[in-house]
């Protein structure tokens, strides 16, 4: 056992790096030199995720296990052919023995029709590697991920977040950061600073514990519900990583309002473990007694004894069988009544719960009234559910587009009907694209929360002042 304590036995002694990248061929080499220089790193991975420039090829180059999606993927499956490339390579490692297989000590004698040695393999014995994240574009810096690994490794912390410093360039999305940092927190009752921090050192006990992972950029957000929601101790460190902005063009704007919409998505996953949720299941009348009692009373206990980096104790609760199979039933029949909503896809237990006694009708009346082209993920129509769906037809309708929007614009613009129309800037043409509009209903959203923040500390610095003027008489 570790002298750091109890946490910190049976823990991985061994990192594996993994690098989703898309068109990095300029900084996947200098990112990959840069994680070898990190105490435990033994195995870098590099993700090539549909690129059309030379990335694969100077990462083999770099020394890099590498796998190629044909097409990008995302984020998230990329992320996911990652841990799936380590796991292969560690059961290539144990059928081979590993290093220090000697044929005299560890084989089991030769047998017949057998031309070598046949490897004892106790798969007790090997703890398998944590998986560091680090993007592709983190170049030399990359090495400051130290100390997430070493919170790792040797605290028993079991998925720590970078803390990264102010990067330069930057052009602020606090929209979205706000929207992670609200979801997760009404979830977990944990708070994070840096919630979409994607730089990650993770055991993989806890990463098999996430899966299956949320689309897209909402990966981040979903692995912090799940892995906090399942009793690991999540904890953000500072690292002085670097990598590249994102700045506030069109092509920024763009690329936020795709992270806004993923997030939503995940957080749409999730609203079934948020406590105002649980209670309102408490009002449904298809429950049964049973059910409800179940729900009422829960039988709590804490979660095994693991540290935890936020305050609230996290509790379970315990439903017997018998209730689980009945909330199974009922959740294929409501399942049944939403098969003619404009979805593609099948609606989860968790999503048909969270529709709850929704009018299937009406609901479905206002979706098909949107300008929108396709069918919408069952998660966006769980979220879509709860909001003004009258009011956002009536946007869309009114908006300077070229054609129909898209599923995931009439979700994030859905995220922000408090917000006035955009303002169109005098370079920009019109009419606008869907994708065009969209990034500046995001932009609109974002200047007005930032004055909001500035307004409230504009207040807060006047009745300060007011204090003092009282103090000195």
């Amino acid at each position: 056992m570790s002298a750091a304590g109890p946490l910190t036995a049976h823990r991985p002694e061994r990192v594996a790096v993994v690098i989703p990248a898309k068109n990095e061929a300029e900084r996947i080499e200098a990112t990959i030199e840069s994680a070898r220089q990190i105490t435990g790193v033994d195995l870098v991975v590099v993700i090539d995720d549909g690129s059309t420039d030379a990335t694969s090829a100077v990462a083999m180059g770099a020394g890099a296990l590498v796998v190629r999606h044909k097409s990008n993927r995302g984020k998230a499956a990329a992320m996911a052919t990652g841990a799936q490339l380590v796991a292969i390579r560690e059961g290539a490692e144990r059928a081979d023995g590993g290093d220090d297989f000697s044929e005299e000590l560890h084989s089991e004698p030769r047998a017949p029709g057998h031309t070598g040695p046949l490897p004892v393999i106790d798969p007790s014995d090997t703890v398998p590697r944590a998986l560091l994240f680090l993007d592709a574009d983190m170049a030399d810096s990359a090495e400051a991920a130290q100390p997430l690994v070493d919170a790792v490794l040797g605290e028993g912390v079991d998925m720590a977040i970078a803390l990264l410093p102010p990067q330069a360039g930057a052009g602020g999305m606090g929209v979205v950061v706000r929207t992670a940092r609200r979801g997760i927190q009404r979830t977990t009752g944990w708070e994070p600073s840096q919630p979409l921090s994607g730089t990650r050192c993770i055991t993989r006990e806890t990463w098999e514990a996430c899966l299956p992972l949320a689309p897209g950029w909402g990966v981040e957000t979903s692995l912090s519900i799940d892995a906090l929601t399942a009793g690991f101790w999540v904890k953000e460190i500072p690292a002085q990583l670097r990598h590249r902005a994102t700045g506030k063009d069109l092509r920024g704007q763009l690329h936020r309002a795709a992270q806004l919409r993923d997030v939503v998505r995940a957080l749409a996953r999730k609203r079934h473990l948020a406590r105002d949720l649980v209670e309102g299941e408490l009002e449904d009348p298809e429950l049964s007694e049973a059910e409800r009692s179940s729900l009422e009373e829960p039988e709590e206990r804490p979660l095994p004894g693991r540290q935890r980096d936020h305050d609230e104790e996290k509790t379970w609760t315990v439903v017997p069988e018998k209730d689980l199979e009945a909330a199974a039933d009922r959740a294929e029949d409501r399942r049944a009544t939403l098969v003619d909503l404009p979805v593609d896809g099948e609606f989860s237990d968790d999503q048909t719960r969270a529709l709850g006694d929704v009018d299937v009708a009406e609901l479905d009346r206002l979706l098909r009234d949107l300008p929108v082209e396709g069918g919408f993920a069952p998660d966006d129509i769980v979220f879509l559910a709860g909001t003004d769906l009258e009011t956002l037809a009536v946007r869309l309708h009114d908006a300077p587009v070229t054609s129909r929007f898209a599923p995931e614009h009439a979700v994030i613009i859905a995220s922000h009907l408090e917000t006035d129309e955009p303002t169109i800037p005098e370079a920009l043409p019109t009419p606008l694209s869907p994708e065009e509009y969209t990034s500046l209903v995001v932009h609109a959203a974002v200047e007005a929360e930032n004055e909001t923040e500035n307004d409230a500390e504009n207040d807060a610095e006047k009745d300060a002042e007011k204090d003092a003027e009282k103090t000195e008489r």
